[in-house]
């Protein structure tokens, strides 16, 4: 039983840590995606503003080149979000035609200089006739999210290590009783087996026995 046991209790506190491990995985990746998809959002929401004032004085018969007062806008989206590094409305041909960013940097230079990456989210703006005129394009540190995500693993992995050496441990006490209670009960069959088999074996004798005396 002891060796059995010795044999069955690793599997067990393999399987409960294996299922710790993988509700802290759950919970990180259903975290991260819900972060990011909340970032993303935001960057829309931004970009959506943007177009949607370009496009009410494109509807004016006012080009994008011409919005003399965009770059003010620009400029005071990008530093409502610390995540931004630029907000640039381009035209057509993809030319800059103005941007929060410096103009000798760009959005380009200026993750370079910073060392972070840039996602960019883009919303197309249209004229009446659904003909694109202009493009608004949000770039923003992806390396920002990314840290922080990170943190937040290293924060599930310190919980859930712990967690998972107790799981594992009480998987094993868990198992070990069941065990144990599983061999008592193998006993006591065995027993009652053994009680059995001697029942009928002395039958057995009783009745071979008197067989010869009903013969005489």
């Amino acid at each position: 039983m002891l060796i059995f046991a010795l044999r069955m209790l690793p599997l067990f506190a393999v399987i409960a840590g294996l299922a710790l491990a993988l509700g802290a995985y759950m919970t990180f990746s259903g975290v991260r995606g819900a972060y990011l998809d909340l970032i993303d959002s935001r960057m829309q929401m931004v970009a959506e503003d943007v177009g949607t004032v370009v496009e009410a004085a494109v509807s004016v018969g006012i080009a994008p080149a011409e919005q003399v007062t965009l770059p003010a806008l620009l400029d005071r989206q990008a530093e409502a979000d610390p995540l931004i590094r630029a907000i640039e409305a381009l035209g057509p041909d993809g030319a800059v035609l103005f941007s929060s960013a410096p103009a000798d940097t760009g959005a380009a230079g200026d993750a370079e200089q910073a060392g972070s990456r840039l996602l960019v989210v883009a919303r197309p703006v249209l004229n009446d006739f659904g003909v694109e005129v202009a493009q608004i394009q949000v770039s923003y540190d992806a390396a920002v999210p990314g840290a922080r995500l990170a943190g937040f693993g290293r924060e599930v992995l310190a919980d859930a290590v712990p967690a998972g050496l107790a799981a594992a441990l009480a998987g094993s006490l868990a198992a070990m009783l069941v065990l144990t209670r599983l061999h008592r009960r193998a006993l006591r069959a065995a027993a009652d087996e053994d009680d059995a088999l001697a029942s009928a074996a002395r039958e057995i004798d009783a009745a071979a026995n008197a067989v010869p005396e009903r013969a005489t």
